[in-house]
Parts: structure tokens; C-alpha cells; sequence
């Protein structure tokens, strides 16, 4: 393997070269744009983040942004071409943020100008109840926007009144998730890709485009009922709130039936058509003699967004300003009843960061709040799609040892928990998942391409090699395995999937016979988990929270939230000479952002030599 991971470094290091030089330059640049920021802070009240206490406020909510799991760590995402800084929300200040709003007497309602959202459907889903939360309070809430992507009207119509500007359009088609499939593009290259899933991972999917040229009849039917899935609560979510017949949204996707602006008041998926002045007419008349005033949603989170501390306590102001301690591995107080750990991203053997769970950082994070005094429970929120095997079982390791402590052990997952994410999760006392959560890919599969064959007919490159035993250095990603070592490479992983099946078993009190019947690597949507016993119980991060209060029996419990983050702007600098800055480089060519990650994704996987994977089975794009 040590030659491919050569190889593979090679291939970016003229780019990280010139990275190197680039950096001087950017470094030029870090004062003026910390002084941007910081003239941006001045502007931001800490207390009001100018809200105008005279006039009545329409918060505005349009979610153009990106939105992480966690914010607070990365405030901003950095764009190196042109040194713009862009803002970026973590859901856990989307959610806080709604909260705080609804018991904000200087906010009477909220105008949602949403045309669009790229977010997993479990995202959307808790934003969503958040808007509801809102509403409840008898606060109102408008939708108004010049167009609307389907996500984009999945998240308006959860308002009182949704309108549309008059020559505005409105997709509703339905989801689509499509994939490359690479075998005749290999055939004419001249290599080829070794698979390695054992006998019993046939949903286990990832590994079909290097194979197939298309669906296998297992992956579709999973494919279908996760879509489906999706689809039936965005739909269902869409006709209570707006008086409908669900069959009317399903009729739409069929036939295209939203062709021009009126077929949405006509088809009643929205009240009215509205110019923007007729929408500031209609806001003013709304709020009776007060005088209008907007304030956008990234404006009225700043303050936590920039800190993620209440900058209303001295206490945590002077903090800023203070060395961190070191943590001994002695038993310290954390400062918290309840310890939420967050498991965000890939998973791999190490230190993590804000968008990767390494095993040294979330097993060390666990360590912590089990020997923490003051900590009672643990809730694990996990966004993940799986990862290194090994690095899972680090992790699940540290579970079982919390639970052996006595602390109560709750899972809280969001978009993601499958594979390597449902190991760490499956000793939970109690799960909880979204309905649209996606989760399950009990599995395991090896992935090594060999890649030889096209230096040979492409290059003119050969290779020779010496060797003391038959199967020294394989595999190599040169050449493909013999049978032999294929069939060895399978009894390793058929011998993990049974570990990870009756780690489930263990964890979820079913028998081996009915893990193995859920299993397989098939991935199910949380509402369908909750049906076959994967999870206990359908709700978001509160909800978990609330059943870890009531385990310690503790109502209002303080939280304590780990891993610790880093500083924001020391996160800014290894982001610049960092992964993200091969990303933001390679993006100047004309490649896609996302798929550029997951080449980047597979490159840390080959240099990390852990060939064995528990990840979902695929990088699910919906349309």
C-alpha cells in the first residue's frame, strides 16, 4: 500500500506547492480581514444585536447559508479567491436562535424567504418543528419568496401564510438520487478495483459503481423505500399545514403540475401572489401602528455565531482571555450535569476536527465525561456516515465502559448515523432518530483499486517486483489481488460483520437472527428504524436531552458540550493550509466543490491504509 499512498500523494503536491506560496500571500490578508470581522462585531450589540426596541421586528429567515451540525467552531467558511468570508450557522444556533426568538418580546413574528436549502431531509425536518415551536407561542409567521426550490417550499409552507412573486416558479417533481457507475470507463483505462464485502452485505452498496452499470435489484429496492421515505414526510408535513389532500402534492410531481405562478394559489399551496411591496404592505398592516423593522436572522444570532458564549456573562467574556487548562486524567469536574458529545463527520483512527470524528478525540471526550464527577449522563449526538471499523470500535469501546460507570448512555442522531455512526450508537440506552434520520448500513466492505493497467497503456510505465513471500505488499493498488488473497481479505471482513452484529445484539437486546434480518448493510430511514427495533423513539436533540433529565431525574439540568472547540481563528489557519484550501484550489479549475471532498475523502482513506470500512453505503445527492 505504501507505494499507492505515494502515488496518490504525488498527485496533489504540485498543488500543496504552490498552496505553500500562496499562504504567504494569504497571510498578508488575515489583518485586514480580522479587521473586517472585528468591525463587523463592533457594529453587533451585545445585548439588543440592534434590534430596534421602538419599532416592532420581523425577523427574516432565509437559511442562504451553510449549515453544520455544530456551529461555533468555524463562523465563517473562507473563500481564498476572493478572500470573502462567508457565514455559516451550526443547527444547534438555528434551533437555539428560533428559541430565543419566540420568547423575544422585541420579535413579533418571522418572514421565511426561503428559495432554497441544501440540507439533509433530517435538518430540514428540525428546523422545521422549530418554526412550529415559533408559531405556538402566537407569534406569526409569513413565507414569502421570488422563487422556491421543492426544499425551499417544504420549509415555507410550514408558515401561516405562504405567497409567491407573481412571475415566480415553485419545483415540486419529487427526489431524485442518481449515480455514476464506472466500469466502462475502467475497461477503457485498463484498470480495475478489487472488492471486498463478505457474503452478507449485499445492500451494502457503495461498492456497486466500480462493479455494475447499474442498480443491483437489492440497492434499488433500498434506494426506493429511503426516497420514499422522504418523500411521504415532506409531503404529509406540506398538506396539514396547508389544508390539503396529500394526494394533491403527489399529483403535482406527476403531471408537473406548477407550470405558471397562479397554479399555486389555484392548487392552494399558496395564499396569495406578491410583489415585494405588497409584501412590506402586507407586513405593515400586519403589525398595526409600529413602525416596520427587518432584522435578518445572521444578524440576530452574531454574537453566539462569533463566540458561541453568552456575552451578556463577565464570567465567560474573561474566559476568552484565559489559558486553557489541561484536563488530567484524574477525575476533574466538567462543570455540567449532562455532557452532549458531539460525533460529526467521517469517521477515522486519530484526532478529529469540527467535521471529522476521530477515534483519540470522541473515546477521549467520553473518558471525560465518565470520570467527571458532576457528570451524570451522556447524550452522543451523532452525524455520521460511518468510517474506519477499527475506529468505530474505539469509540464503542469507551460507550461500554461509560455504561459499566453507571451513567446514563442516549443517542440523539441527525442526518446521519449509519454503519461505523450505528456502531458507536448501538449500546445507547435509548435512541433516538428523526423520521427522515438516515441510519442502519449494518455492514462492512474493503474497497482497493488497481490502477497499474492504466500507467501501463497510458503511460508506458511498468513495474517489476522482488519479494520474500508470495503475498508481501499486497494489496498495493497496482494490481489486483489473487484469489487467495481475496478470499482471506473476506474472511477478515465476514469476520468484523459478525462482530458488529452481535455488538448490536447486545446493544439492542434483539437476537442474532433478527439483527442479521435488519442488517446486511441496508440503510432505513428513522421511522422505519423505529418499526424494526434499531431505535426507540423518533425525536430530535431536546428530546434526547429531556430523557436523559428524566433518567437522572433532573428537569433543568446544566449541559456541558464536548469535544471542546477550537478557537475560530486558529481554525481559520489550518483551514488555509489545509484540506479545504486543496478544495478551494482545485474549485479554480471548474470542479464541483462536493465532489472534489469526496476525492479527497478517498485519498485520506488509501493514506490512512485502513481498507476496511463500516460507511454508508453510498454519497446520497437527492434532487
Amino acid at each position: 500500500m505504501n507505494f499507492f499512498k505515494n502515488v496518490m500523494s504525488s498527485a496533489l503536491g504540485s498543488i500543496i506547492g504552490m498552496l505553500v506560496a500562496g499562504t504567504i500571500l494569504i497571510f498578508i490578508f488575515v489583518s485586514a480581514l480580522v479587521g473586517g470581522i472585528s468591525n463587523a462585531l463592533a457594529d453587533a450589540d451585545s445585548t439588543s444585536v440592534n434590534v430596534n426596541e421602538d419599532g416592532a421586528n420581523v425577523l427574516v429567515f432565509d437559511l442562504n447559508t451553510t449549515i453544520v451540525e455544530r456551529g461555533g467552531a468555524e463562523p465563517f467558511a473562507l473563500d481564498l479567491f476572493t478572500m470573502n468570508a462567508t457565514p455559516q450557522l451550526g443547527l444547534d444556533q438555528i434551533l437555539e436562535g428560533l428559541d430565543r426568538a419566540a420568547q423575544d418580546d422585541d420579535i413579533e413574528g418571522i418572514l421565511l424567504n426561503i428559495s432554497g436549502v441544501s440540507s439533509y431531509p433530517s435538518t430540514l425536518e428540525d428546523i422545521r418543528a422549530a418554526i412550529e415551536d415559533f408559531k405556538s407561542t402566537g407569534k406569526w409567521v409569513v413565507a414569502w419568496s421570488e422563487s422556491m426550490s421543492q426544499s425551499g417550499y417544504y420549509m415555507n409552507s410550514v408558515a401561516d401564510e405562504v405567497y409567491l412573486h407573481p412571475n415566480g416558479m415553485t419545483d415540486i417533481l419529487g427526489l431524485k438520487s442518481q449515480v455514476m457507475f464506472y466500469p466502462g470507463m475502467f475497461e477503457k483505462l485498463g484498470m480495475d478495483v478489487t472488492i471486498l464485502r463478505g457474503p452478507n452485505n449485499k445492500y451494502k452498496s457503495a461498492v456497486e459503481p466500480f462493479l455494475r452499470d447499474d442498480f443491483s435489484p437489492e440497492n434499488r429496492e433500498q434506494m426506493e423505500a429511503l426516497l420514499g421515505g422522504f418523500w411521504s414526510t415532506m409531503k404529509e408535513a406540506i398538506a396539514r399545514d396547508r389544508g390539503i389532500d396529500p394526494s394533491v402534492i403527489d399529483d403535482v410531481a406527476n403531471n408537473i403540475g406548477i407550470r405558471v405562478a397562479e397554479d399555486m394559489v389555484d392548487l392552494k399551496l399558496a395564499d396569495a401572489l406578491l410583489y415585494e411591496d405588497e409584501l412590506e404592505a402586507l407586513l405593515e398592516k400586519k403589525l398595526g401602528d409600529s413602525e416596520l423593522s427587518e432584522i435578518s436572522f445572521m444578524e440576530y444570532t452574531l454574537p453566539e455565531r462569533m463566540f458561541n458564549i453568552d456575552l451578556e456573562d463577565p464570567e465567560a467574556i474573561a474566559a476568552l482571555f484565559e489559558e486553557p487548562s489541561e484536563l488530567s486524567e484524574v477525575e476533574d469536574n466538567l462543570g455540567g450535569d449532562i455532557a452532549v458529545i458531539y460525533a460529526v463527520g467521517g469517521i477515522q483512527s486519530g484526532e478529529g476536527d469540527a467535521a471529522t470524528i476521530g477515534s483519540e478525540t470522541i473515546a477521549a471526550a467520553i473518558k471525560e465525561a465518565r470520570l467527571a464527577p458532576d457528570v451524570k449522563a451522556v447524550v452522543l449526538r451523532v452525524n455520521s456516515p460511518g468510517g474506519s471499523a477499527l475506529a468505530s470500535d474505539v469509540i464503542w469501546r469507551e460507550t461500554i465502559l461509560l455504561k459499566e460507570a453507571g451513567k446514563p448512555f442516549v443517542v440523539s442522531m441527525g442526518d446521519l448515523a449509519a454503519s461505523g455512526g450505528y456502531y458507536i450508537s448501538c449500546a445507547a440506552d435509548r435512541i433516538y432518530a428523526n423520521a427522515t434520520t438516515i441510519t442502519g448500513s449494518i455492514g462492512v466492505f474493503g474497497m482497493i483499486p488497481n490502477i497499474g493497467g492504466a500507467y501501463e497503456n497510458l503511460l508506458g510505465v511498468s513495474f517489476d517486483k522482488i519479494t520474500t513471500h508470495e503475498h508481501a505488499g499486497s494489496p498495493d493498488g497496482l494490481f489486483s489481488m489473487t484469489q487467495y488473497e481475496i478470499d482471506a481479505y473476506n474472511e477478515i471482513i465476514t469476520d468484523i460483520y459478525s462482530d458488529f452484529t452481535s455488538k448490536v445484539s447486545e446493544g439492542r437486546g434483539m437476537s442474532a437472527e433478527k439483527v442479521e434480518k435488519v442488517a446486511r448493510g441496508r440503510v432505513w430511514t428513522g421511522e422505519d428504524a423505529l418499526e424494526i427495533g434499531l431505535v426507540d423513539e423518533l425525536g430530535n436533540l431536546e428530546d434526547a436531552i429531556a430523557h436523559a433529565e428524566s433518567l437522572i431525574g433532573l428537569k433543568d439540568s446544566e449541559r456541558i458540550f464536548l469535544p471542546e472547540m477550537k478557537d475560530p481563528f486558529e481554525q481559520m489557519i489550518e483551514d488555509l493550509t489545509g484540506v479545504k484550501a486543496n478544495i478551494d484550489a482545485l474549485s479554480l479549475l471548474g470542479a464541483e466543490d462536493s465532489y472534489l471532498k469526496e476525492v479527497l475523502e478517498v485519498k485520506k482513506l488509501v493514506e490512512s491504509g485502513e481498507v476496511i470500512q463500516a460507511r454508508l453505503p453510498f454519497n446520497l445527492h437527492i434532487d
